[in-house]
């Protein structure tokens, strides 16, 4: 049996977030779609976007602790993973600024050989206009390479470097931060999720659902021209990082 005959396995995947709510705007439907399909789905929020993502919150409670932000942040964010069927874990790493060192990029190691990803999904490494988003994608791929080399110390065993695929940067400066998507994945059986599951920030980000559900449109609207499948509504698109090997063209 050729590679190319052999039976689909759900893939495990693994997505990082700078934020409690970047997950589910930038790729919420891909990952309920694998999900609902079979696959293992792990998402990783760098912090819960307590000080800069935020705003409606702050502005309607300006004297609100920063401990309870963090806890409604939270709670916004268990809601969604729920809605999406997958799970979420947070670091609290604290968000503007978002700061990565070596202790916590090696903590990104051994998440990532603990969970051992087929799939990385993590953010675009250009976006001036919010940096931690910048500093998460930048970590995550180092992580990735760093999992791979068996001297680097953890309590886990090196893995294989997985697929790497960067979500959308933040809109609507797509096009300011050259984000250029190559793949594209038809979210339109989970598009109704990935709105609920976007409502759940309704507090903190109302603005979500609107502009999320505009680019999902746009993005399908490309993946329909490219493919030809006038099934698809809507989609999500990525840019993989590294070049991929495979049995044949297609």
């Amino acid at each position: 049996m050729s590679a190319a005959d052999q039976p689909m396995v759900a893939p495990r995947i693994l997505a990082f977030s700078a934020h409690a709510a970047d997950y589910c705007s930038r790729a919420g439907g891909t990952l309920a779609a694998h999900a609902r399909h079979g696959a293992v789905v792990q998402v990783v929020a760098l912090t819960f976007g307590e000080r800069g993502e935020a705003g409606a919150l702050w502005r309607a409670r300006p004297d609100l602790p920063l401990a309870d932000m963090k806890s409604r942040r939270r709670a916004e964010s268990q809601a969604a993973a729920g809605i999406l069927g997958v799970d979420v874990r947070f670091m609290d790493w604290d968000d503007y600024p978002l700061f990565i060192d070596k202790d916590r990029l090696l903590q990104l190691v051994d998440v990532i050989r603990e969970f051992r990803p087929d799939v990385v999904l993590t953010h675009w490494t250009s976006d001036p206009f919010n940096q931690d988003h910048q500093v998460t994608g930048a970590a995550a791929i180092r992580a990735c390479h760093l999992a791979t080399a068996a001297g680097v110390e953890s309590p886990h065993p090196a893995v294989r470097y997985p697929s790497v695929y960067l979500f959308e940067s933040s809109v609507p400066m797509t096009e300011f931060n050259e984000f250029n998507p190559d793949t594209y994945v038809d979210i339109t059986e989970t598009y109704p999720q990935k709105m609920e599951a976007l409502a759940a920030y309704k507090e903190s980000q109302p603005e979500l659902t609107e502009r999320y559900g505009r680019y999902a449109e746009q993005r399908g609207e490309q993946a329909r021209t490219v493919s030809g499948r006038q099934s698809i509504r809507y989609a999500e698109g990525f840019k993989r990082y590294r070049p991929q090997v495979v049995d044949r063209l297609t």
